[in-house]
Order: C-alpha cells, then sequence, then structure tokens
C-alpha cells in the first residue's frame, strides 16, 4: 500500500441556497483526496449566510481549524469550494499549512490518470488556466516542501511555473495543439456521420460502472476487441473509448465510453475536455449510467448539470442503474429505467434492445428487388442491417429487410413494397 502522504482537515460552507447535503460533499471530497492517498482526519462544516470575502469562512472557525491543526497533527487543509487567490493567502498565513480547494484536487487527481497525449495536454491546460489567476494566492503553497497533494505535477513537467507571462505562453501553445488534434477527429466523426452508424454515449458519475457496462455489452454481443480498463476508482478513465456494436444481422451502433463526472466538476477541466466531450455532443442516444446499490440523486442532476454545460440538449436518453447484485431493494425514481448487474449480465438483454428500441423507432420492413450483379448492396445489407429473409427468382432476388430511414432513402428506387 502506497504511504499515506498528507494528514488532510477537511471544510466546508453550508449556504441556505445549498440544494444538496453538504455531509455527502464532504464524504465524496473525502473520497477524492484519498485518492491522492490523503488521509482525512476531521471535517468542519459552517452554515452561513453569504461567504467570508477574507477567509471564505468565518474568523472564529479558522480558529477552531487552527487548533485542530495542532492536535491532530494535520499538514493540509482542503476546502469543498473554490477559493481565490486572496482567500488562499489569508489561510496560509494564519493556518501555517498548505490549503487548497476542490478543483486544485481534481485536477491534481487528472494528472495522475491521464495517459494519452490529448488527455495528458487536456489536463495540463486545465491546470494552467486554474493557476493563471492564482499566481499570488498559491505562492507559497507550492514553494512548500515534502507534501502530498499539491507536489502533484502536470504531464511532463518537473514544477508548475509561477511567471504569468510564460504561463500565458504555454496556454496557447496547448490550446493550438488541441485544436491540431480536435480537427483531426472531426475528420473521424464525418465518416462516422456519413456511414450513417449512430453514436450511443454512455454518460454518468465517475466509479458507477459504465466502463464495466461497456465491456458487458461487447462481451453479450461478442465483440472481440479490448476490454476496457475498469477498476473501483475514481476517475479510472479518462480517455473516450469507442467500439462498433452489433447484435446478430441487426444494424450496427457505436458506442462510446466517456470520462466521468463529478459534483462541483472545475469549469477549466469542463473547458479543456471540450474536444474529448464533443463526442457526447454528436451522440444519437445518451445512456445515462447511475450507481443503483448506492443511488443519490446527486449522482444524475450533477452529471445533467454539466451536460447542459456542454449545450447537450434533446438527446434521447436512457437511464441505467448497475450493482443490481448488490442493491438491497430497487431505488425510487420518478423515471424509467434498466436495472443491470455488470457482474452476472442480468437485464443487459434488455438494454441492448431498448437500445435498439430508441435508435431505430423509424426502421420498417422492406422488401428490395437486387439483380445477381448487385451483390456490394447485398454484403451492405448483411453487415448493417438485419436480413429477415431472401428469396431467389430466376433474374435475380428478393430481400425482405429492416432499414432505417436513412436506407429506405437510400435504396428506394429498389424497394418493391
Amino acid at each position: 500500500m502506497e504511504k499515506i502522504k498528507d494528514r488532510a482537515i477537511l471544510v466546508g460552507l453550508d449556504l441556505e441556497q445549498s440544494n444538496y447535503s453538504m455531509v455527502d460533499s464532504l464524504d465524496e471530497l473525502e473520497h477524492l483526496a484519498s485518492a491522492l492517498n490523503i488521509k482525512t482526519v476531521d471535517k468542519f462544516i459552517q452554515k452561513a449566510e453569504k461567504v467570508n470575502p477574507k477567509y471564505y469562512i468565518g474568523s472564529g472557525k479558522v480558529l477552531e481549524i487552527k487548533k485542530s491543526i495542532e492536535v491532530l497533527e494535520a499538514t493540509i487543509v482542503i476546502f469543498d469550494d473554490p477559493l481565490s487567490p486572496a482567500q488562499i493567502k489569508n489561510l496560509e498565513t494564519d493556518l501555517d499549512v498548505q490549503v487548497i480547494d476542490r478543483s486544485f484536487l481534481i485536477l491534481s487527481i487528472f494528472s495522475e490518470r491521464a495517459q494519452t497525449k490529448q488527455s495528458m495536454l487536456e489536463v495540463s491546460l486545465a491546470q494552467k488556466e486554474y493557476m493563471l489567476p492564482r499566481l499570488v494566492g498559491l505562492g507559497n503553497s507550492l514553494s512548500r516542501q515534502g507534501g502530498g497533494s499539491y507536489n502533484a505535477k502536470g504531464p511532463g513537467e518537473t514544477k508548475l511555473e509561477l511567471d504569468r507571462r510564460k504561463l500565458s505562453s504555454e496556454i496557447s501553445a496547448i490550446k493550438r495543439e488541441l485544436i491540431r488534434i480536435s480537427k483531426e477527429k472531426d475528420v473521424s466523426r464525418k465518416k462516422r456521420k456519413q456511414n450513417g452508424i449512430p453514436i450511443v454515449a454512455l454518460v454518468g458519475y465517475t466509479n458507477v460502472g459504465k466502463s464495466s457496462l461497456m465491456n458487458s455489452l461487447s462481451e453479450k454481443l461478442s465483440v472481440n476487441d479490448e476490454t476496457v480498463f475498469e477498476k473501483d476508482m475514481l476517475f479510472a478513465t479518462l480517455d473516450t473509448k469507442a467500439k462498433r456494436m452489433q447484435k446478430d444481422n441487426y444494424p450496427p451502433f457505436l458506442l462510446i465510453d466517456t470520462v466521468g463526472f463529478v459534483r462541483k466538476l472545475p469549469h477549466e477541466l469542463v473547458r479543456s475536455f471540450e474536444s474529448t466531450l464533443k463526442d457526447v455532443i454528436d451522440a444519437d442516444l445518451l445512456v445515462l449510467v447511475a450507481d443503483g446499490a448506492f443511488y443519490n440523486d446527486y449522482q444524475i442532476t450533477s452529471t445533467m448539470e454539466i451536460l447542459n454545460r456542454l449545450g447537450v440538449k434533446d438527446i434521447p436518453r436512457l437511464l441505467v442503474l448497475t450493482k443490481k447484485e448488490i442493491a438491497l431493494y430497487p431505488p425510487m425514481i420518478n423515471e424509467d429505467y434498466i436495472f443491470v448487474s455488470n457482474r452476472t449480465k442480468e437485464n443487459i438483454d434488455d438494454l441492448i434492445s431498448a437500445i435498439y428500441n430508441n435508435l431505430y423507432l423509424d426502421s420498417r420492413i422492406c422488401n428490395l428487388k437486387l439483380s445477381f450483379s448487385d451483390s456490394s448492396i447485398f454484403n451492405y445489407l448483411k453487415e448493417n442491417t438485419q436480413v429477415i429473409s431472401t428469396t431467389y427468382l430466376e433474374d435475380g432476388y428478393i430481400v425482405r429487410v429492416v432499414l432505417t430511414s436513412k436506407d429506405q432513402q437510400k435504396f428506394k428506387n429498389m424497394i418493391i413494397n
């Protein structure tokens, strides 16, 4: 087991207009800290009507935290909401320990999880954009020695550069490179659209079983590609994975597994991952995944908030709950859902049927008259549609087949009824 790097005190401000439980939010913050081997030793929640501009919390609460730091030998204080540069500076001066916020913590986790060039660039961009307005407040934090999460490096970096002009120049360079990568991916997206293969995007909270669900669907549909990495950890995968799925001789669809979301995801991260998340915007169907064994409404609301920030609207969605095998009872939700188990594969077939019902609502059974020279068309039908029967005639054959509206238009001259 990796050595614990820091002992943390978590702090949350419970404003009256909050629409979520601060206790749940700090529990999640504890899991986020644990992902960087930071041990939580104490938690503080302060109820208030507004934010204190100097400390974010009240000065009396700062004194309480100071005493807890001394008694528990805490080395870091983590706030559940973004702090201003002045607040970071004031808190570190009074508390004499490292002070960071949830955004910095999430960015540090992402920097450890990034594997591909694109995700490394996206995380590095988000870190630098986060740092730029906070250079004054974070100056002391980044100069401290022997710490844990605050020493998390961006990909390929030996230190976070504090020179504003250099940071701005690096941000511009990364943006140019990401635009280049995005253009290359746009070409692939256009080809997909030309092929007419619908896109199904798995979206949802981090660590609810999206990658496991992709592997379950692959297994059921006998897709031979390598499995997607899955592990009981936050943000196990940051990179978009895509697989071509097809049931028997039904039409195919492209299944995409996207990065998991979390409450209060930093705006910088959403912006920098815009290219990766573009696959969601282009989707024909969203499969919204939530944890059915430990269900909480915030998994859905937080995911929908981020999707709205991306401009994702009017895309049909299926709600899927996972971990049925360990759930004590079905969650009470005012929305239809499919309850699946990735371990036992229970109800995975129902999910596949629901996906097809959503994707091919406008499909029709048609009879096509083909000549013997139309072998390429017949091969297309076998690979991309559901062929029901084939009747051979003297001058060709009749194929009874399920066609989408696009294929109906494509082969309208061959349809005989």
